[in-house]
């Protein structure tokens, strides 16, 4: 796994292992106490979908069937109609505009690969493709997942945690890249201020490998669940675990 290493100058050396361990463990009791509750708290508004009898409705049983419905279409298309799913996929559901057609072609012709790239520029629009490609070997990784990751850390008392390079949003809670207002522009929960205080730093470009690995590792203390659940999870709670450890 790609981490970079933190300077011993600024904090007592803590191994890469316990590190990890910290950011698992506090996860996955989390995880344990939040998955059961994502019928009532997760939603997210399901746009006009072709041949999607749930369309309009917003609830999270209603977006896992989505997942399956892109899924089955995946499977069943040809290039040319893969490129137009991934447009409904990034820009329809997953409000992500602006992608240019060549863009979403790269994504769609790396999932051919046997090692896809997978930088952090872009990781909010391809994850999105990935994750209704592959649900058992992908997941989303959007701005508030990312905030979400160290918020939780952070709530439940982890010192020295992993630090998730964050993407910019337009959440006011989580983060606006506009106004440069929420969680992550906040000092204490910058990157750089979580790694000076002794939290792991991860390479940008390995931010999504090393986020499929540790949600990976949660699964493993979590029969039954499935990666999906445990990225709805951090979307749907992320104003809320960003609120509460601004507010501490």
């Amino acid at each position: 796994m790609a981490l970079q290493s933190t300077p011993k100058k600024n904090v007592l050396f803590i191994s890469l292992e316990v590190k990890m361990n910290n950011c698992i463990n506090a996860l996955v009791e989390y995880f344990k106490n939040e998955v059961p509750k994502l019928e009532s708290r997760y939603s997210w508004k399901i746009p006009q979908i072709s041949d999607f009898e749930s369309s309009g409705k917003s609830g999270y049983q209603q977006n896992i069937e989505l997942k399956h419905h892109f899924n089955a279409k995946w499977q069943s298309s040809n290039t040319e109609n893969k490129l137009a799913l991934s447009k409904e996929v990034v820009a329809d559901w997953g409000g992500v505009r602006g992608n240019k057609d060549e863009t979403l072609t790269s994504y769609v012709n790396e999932l051919i690969k046997e090692k896809p790239r997978t930088p952090l520029k872009g990781i909010a629009s391809y994850s999105k493709i990935f994750s209704i490609v592959d649900m058992d070997k992908y997941a989303i990784y959007d701005a508030r997942v990312a905030a979400c990751l160290n918020a939780v850390q952070w709530n439940h008392g982890v010192s020295t945690g992993l630090a998730f390079n964050y993407i910019s949003g337009r959440n006011n809670v989580v983060g606006n890249s506009i106004n440069k207002s929420g969680f992550v522009y906040q000092e204490e929960f910058k990157v750089s201020s979580l790694v000076a205080a002794g939290w792991q730093r991860i390479k940008r470009n390995d931010t999504y490998q090393v986020y499929l690995n540790v949600l990976k590792q949660c699964l493993k203390s979590l029969p039954g669940y499935k990666l999906y659940d445990l990225e709805m999870v951090l979307f749907a709670n992320a104003e809320t675990e960003c609120l509460k450890a601004m507010s501490a």
